[in-house]
């Protein structure tokens, strides 16, 4: 064997970054309005549109695997975060008291592997041209680059192709399921975080906070002053912030705004909804059966 490594690849979830352009099905350059009618729980129903199939992700990263073994490399994949929290893209991070007590700030901090360090194993193995040429295909990436039917493209080739077509059976179908998912919902996300709710919210908050040790005017402020100081004070800013949160019902302002704009977006993606959903069951499947 040329390597021996656990690496870490992205291969979905927040797979915005893996696409390089933005278009995405039935986004107009004007952003969401606001449904008359707004259903509640909307925006966990949206959450769920946006957030990778977790077994077919595990299902891609196997295929990868077992590609990377035939080329000499025992090399496993890490998935991506597959959950996704909409109110993070209005600005903010659920936070409960619970986890504020456990760890302060640590569930606000960015998810997934990230850019290996360039002196480390990994790193190393991902500046290797044979290794790259294994996992990603041969040729430039202007030559790799596969477009979907949204008009967005993606690298293709190497055991990386090869994986996604084990699973989700086409480039088209992966970006559908994955990214185009997600990025599908920024416009409404976009329109949320400028409604007159979310500053409503924030400003309960800090009146709730003026009356604490730690005054802050925003959560995000709290947020970095917490990360910032570290140790047993980042637990005492997190867990006034979170009872703030929780006394001034924060969250569920902050959700029943985004309740009010994925109502319609959602309404609007109604058929790409449908078929993103059989296009991750199939997917699925097809991951159970290779994972045994």
């Amino acid at each position: 064997m040329k390597k021996k490594t656990i690496g870490a690849l992205i291969l979905a979830a927040g797979a915005a970054a893996t696409l390089a352009a933005a278009a995405t099905p039935g986004v107009s350059s004007m952003l969401t309005k606001p449904a008359d009618h707004p259903v509640s729980g909307m925006t966990l129903t949206a959450e769920q549109f946006a957030s990778a199939d977790s077994v077919a992700e595990k299902g891609v990263a196997e295929a990868v695997r077992r590609c990377m073994a035939k080329a000499g490399y025992d090399y496993t994949p890490a998935t991506g975060q597959q959950s996704v929290d909409l109110k993070h893209h209005v600005g903010f991070d659920t936070l409960s008291v619970e986890t504020a007590r456990a760890s302060g700030y640590a569930s606000t901090k960015s998810k997934g592997p990230g850019e290996p360090a360039p002196d480390s194993e990994l790193g190393k193995l991902m500046a290797d041209p044979a290794f790259q040429q294994a996992l990603n295909g041969s040729g430039s990436p202007e030559q790799n680059v596969v477009q979907s039917s949204a008009g967005t493209g993606m690298l293709w080739g190497g055991c990386k192709a090869e994986g996604i077509t084990a699973i989700y059976g086409t480039a088209d179908n992966y970006m559908r399921a994955t990214a185009l998912a997600f990025n599908s919902l920024m416009v409404a996300t976009n329109a949320a975080g400028q409604d007159a709710g979310i500053q409503s919210a924030v400003d309960s908050w800090k009146e709730c906070m003026s009356t604490t040790a730690f005054p802050y005017s925003h959560p995000g402020e709290a947020v970095s002053a917490g990360l910032d100081a570290g140790g047993q004070k980042e637990l005492k800013i997190a867990v006034t912030d979170a009872t703030c949160r929780e006394s001034t019902g924060f969250d569920a302002k902050i959700t029943t705004v985004l309740d009010k704009y994925l109502t319609t977006r959602m309404k609007e993606l109604e058929t790409e909804v449908a078929e993103v959903k059989k296009i991750r069951h199939d997917a699925s499947e097809r991951a159970r059966l290779l994972l045994g």
